[in-house]
């Protein structure tokens, strides 16, 4: 994939301050992950990598949860689709294999930002910018 700098830009906002918000602490996890494999995971330690898969866990965890919530509850007609695109993307993130991180961690890290690059690309501008019109649309936001 192309070289992608983790740097919040105007372009990512969706306009629903909550989920501009949780877009931008996803940033900062992309950030930290872009940071260890600029350095080449040099000195990386176990707990490092486990303190960012866990993070990019947590994050799906609540992020998910939040549109999940607000499409349900303002009925949003394109929920099945953007609900596998979330849970095909969870189920991804908690298959990473942390044996194979903590061996290769340049290889799995970089394969990792690059599937969060692809998730940033297809999902945020794509279908989280058509969610949050819906939700503006709406009055609510």
């Amino acid at each position: 994939m192309f070289d992608f700098k983790f740097d919040w830009c105007k372009e990512m906002e969706c306009g629903v301050a909550i989920i501009d918000a949780q877009h931008r602490e996803l940033f900062r996890i992309g950030r930290a992950m872009e940071q260890l494999i600029m350095n080449e995971c040099r000195n990386v330690s176990n707990r490092q990598l486990l303190d960012i898969v866990c993070e990019l866990r947590d994050y799906i965890a609540y992020q998910f949860y939040t549109e999940e919530e607000l499409m349900k509850k303002y009925e949003y007609p394109n929920y099945s689709k953007h609900k596998k695109s979330l849970d095909d993307f969870k189920k991804h993130i908690l298959s990473i294999d942390m044996t194979e991180l903590g061996i290769y961690p340049q290889k799995t890290l970089s394969q990792l930002k690059d599937d969060l690059q692809a998730f940033l690309f297809n999902h945020i501008l794509i279908e989280d910018h058509e969610l949050c019109a819906f939700l503006n649309s709406h009055g609510e936001y």
